[in-house]
């Protein structure tokens, strides 16, 4: 329950640097430099890990004005670039934010200078393009990325027909995702930030939605799914099933996934963040078929034959994220000896584009994280390459903000491609948030006040999103440390908060949204915003009573904490659909197999029992990237959905073999009775859901 107590908590030719994993430039073969200074063009790229990023122009700039006087020969070049790292590191750091649908780090913030920013934007739309709106008006440059410059804002959309989409003044659209069951069709597309509220506006577009930030959320893991008690001509290892997998670092050189004859088991592999050529799938990021693959795998060096690096896997290092999660859906055992649920199905990767990045730390700066509109156009690649071939999509991928109820338009999304057609599945982790404090809920009293605690840390600043029933009305007040009001936002109003032409907080209440008709509070607290306590109070301006939910976005490098968490509701706000498969963790080596600690607990808001099943999650080993044969240990509900989503491609493998059809609830009702029975609290578990998935299911 929310509390009123205090916290206990105490103009040149481009030439692109490459940062290596550590940190430090890996230097190119510089030639004798004419000019006294060396300067990186706006338009250049830096390597993050395995995703080219255009260099945001504040970077650029730093870096001009520091890599300077490097004349002579090469070497002389080489050392100055090399004393340069602790400046490049710096104006990464400087880059925080630098998306437009993200708040600006705001140096020496003083709290009794800000006031009201002259900013007026329509508080009838999102507000995250409400924000993204502000961020532009007041000067804000945003981060260009791999599908959309930085004067665009991916968006996805419920319009009354793809066609009327595609007629909207500036719009650049995407994919046709489907029909949503709300009315109307679920799109994706890009627009000026400038311009989103006239987008908004016309009569063609229902709904409108900016994209959000996703993140990367075997030995015992088979045993305790009894996988080796079925038959394997019944199911062929899930021959004749695609799996898809949408996530970072996908090692096509690790010899899991390569057949006897050392060929690729992938059918294709997107690398979204990579500059476009003419075979780009919606025109960003490159599509490398399996005959690009087997030709790289001839030479020495794949990686580099190929264009494309799945991660660091040297010793001691944790591998990429989803070499991991594919070889425990997939992975046939030829390198590692340590095969995967469905050995023998058909893999696709994608690589999700580098959007949200966490800048700040040489190690930071290297997680590869994508959004969540090109998260749903990677599902929908995976499902039209399978074409009719049973297929399940795998996304160890979330975030935390969002109602909670399956009515987002992108799980909607996730909804109408898999009901399209059926053979169809999208597996998700139900999260790893149970530890972090960052759901708490609550009843404001009519015509009454009550304040909600946030502790906030490492000057990372945070974003809180709360939700409530559309009859109710409720005013939200930010409070300075001495209890002052700094901002106050009624229903239907935004309040920028700032000083300088700097916006240090952001305050929307939007009314009725348009998928669910509920009510929703936002408010973003940019880095710089001082550690400590921050109070938002809430005043019932209706005469009866009401409930609210609220979450605060996950922040790797400072989480803000609620005072008083609730550990419920805590799942990922895209695993909340109705037609996906949800999946928690438990840790299959400890007696009784109980549930993983840090496995995010349901139900949905609106009190769906999700998730469905759970599977092993914790020190789960599988392949390591960059090493062709080696396995890591690696923990989370990232491990526990792969697990269920070979699980499914063995099922239809099998249903396949029998000609039948199946549906999304069919599969669903598989799996919750085939749960493991005696293992468990009788009936459903916040935690650990129906059960834990096992072949039974098959």
């Amino acid at each position: 329950m929310a509390s009123r107590k205090k916290s206990s908590k105490s103009s040149s030719p481009t030439r692109a640097l490459v940062v290596s994993k550590q940190g430090l430039p890996q230097l190119p073969s510089f030639p004798v430099v004419a000019s006294e200074t060396v300067r990186l063009a706006v338009s250049g790229q830096l390597k993050l890990g395995n995703t080219w990023v255009p260099i945001p122009p504040d970077m650029a700039a730093a870096m001009t004005g520091e890599v300077e006087s490097v004349s002579g020969a090469a070497g002389e070049a080489a050392g100055t670039l090399a004393a340069a790292t602790a400046a490049l590191a710096a104006s990464i750091a400087g880059s925080a934010n630098a998306l437009v649908t993200k708040l600006s780090p705001v140096a020496d913030l003083a709290i009794s200078a800000l006031s009201r920013m002259p900013l007026d934007v329509a508080t009838s739309m999102d507000p995250r393009l409400q924000l993204a709106i502000m961020n532009r008006r007041s000067g804000k440059e945003g981060m260009p990325i791999s599908s959309a410059s930085g004067d665009e804002v991916a968006v996805i959309a419920r319009v009354t027909s793809f066609a009327d989409w595609k007629d909207v003044p500036d719009v650049d659209p995407g994919a046709e995702i489907g029909p949503s069951e709300l009315g109307g069709v679920l799109v994706t597309g890009r627009i000026p930030v400038m311009d989103a509220e006239a987008v908004r506006q016309h009569p063609a577009v229902l709904s409108l939605k900016a994209s959000q930030p996703v993140h990367p959320t075997l030995a015992n893991t088979l045993p305790a799914m009894d996988i080796g008690t079925l038959d394997a001509a019944a199911t062929g290892g899930g021959a004749g099933v695609v799996i898809g997998i949408v996530d970072s670092g996908g090692d096509f050189a690790h010899k899991n996934f390569l057949q006897a004859n050392g060929k690729t088991r992938l059918l294709a592999l997107w690398q979204q963040g990579a500059p476009a050529n003419a075979a780009s799938p919606l025109g960003y990021g490159r599509l490398f078929t399996a005959a690009d693959i087997n030709k790289a795998l001839k030479k020495s060096d794949p990686y580099a034959a190929l264009g494309y690096d799945p991660g660091i896997g040297t010793a001691g290092s944790p591998g990429s994220h989803g070499t991991h999660v594919m070889d425990i859906a997939g992975g046939n055992g030829r390198g590692s000896g340590l095969p995967g649920v469905a050995p023998e199905a058909d893999l696709i990767f994608v690589e999700m584009a580098a959007r949200d990045i966490a800048w700040g730390g040489h190690q930071s700066v290297f997680q590869n994280f994508g959004d969540s509109v090109q998260m749903l156009e990677a599902v929908k690649f995976i499902f039209e390459a399978a074409g009719d071939r049973p297929c399940v999509v795998n996304l160890s991928l979330g975030t935390n903000g969002g109602p909670h109820d399956g009515s987002s338009l992108v799980e909607q999304g996730m909804d109408a491609l898999v009901a399209q057609r059926s053979n169809r599945a999208i597996v998700l982790a139900a999260g790893n948030a149970q530890r972090d404090d960052v759901h708490t809920m609550g009843t404001v009293a009519a015509d009454e006040s009550l304040d909600v605690e946030i502790e906030t840390v490492n000057g990372i600043g945070g974003e809180f999103e709360l939700w409530y029933p559309g009859d109710g009305r409720l005013r939200a007040d930010l409070l300075g440390p001495d209890g002052t009001v700094l901002a106050s936002v009624g229903p239907g109003e935004n309040f920028p908060l700032g000083s300088n032409g700097q916006i240090a907080a952001f305050l929307s209440s939007r009314i009725t949204d348009p998928n669910n008709k509920d009510n929703v509070i936002g408010i973003w607290l940019a880095p710089g915003w001082p550690d400590g306590l921050v109070k938002v109070r809430l005043t019932a301006l209706t005469p009866a009573s009401i409930t609210f939910h609220a979450w605060l976005e996950r922040q790797d490098r400072g989480q803000a904490s609620f005072t008083a968490p609730v550990k419920s509701h805590l799942l990922g706000s895209l695993s909340t659909g109705r037609r996906t498969i949800v999946v928690g963790a438990y840790d299959a080596a400890k007696t009784g197999h109980p549930p993983a600690s840090f496995s995010s607990a349901g139900p949905t808001r609106d009190g769906r029992p999700k998730p469905e099943v759970s599977a092993p999650g914790a020190q789960v080993r599988a392949a390591q990237s960059r090493t062709r044969d080696g396995v890591v240990k690696k923990s989370g509900t990232s491990m526990a959905a792969p697990a269920v989503t070979g699980l499914i491609a063995l099922m239809l493998a099998q249903a396949r073999r029998q000609g039948k059809d199946l549906s999304a609830d069919d599969i669903r009702a598989r799996l919750k009775a085939g749960v493991k029975p005696g293992t468990g609290p009788a009936g459903w578990d916040p935690q650990l859901g129906d059960g834990r998935a096992s072949a039974a299911a098959v």
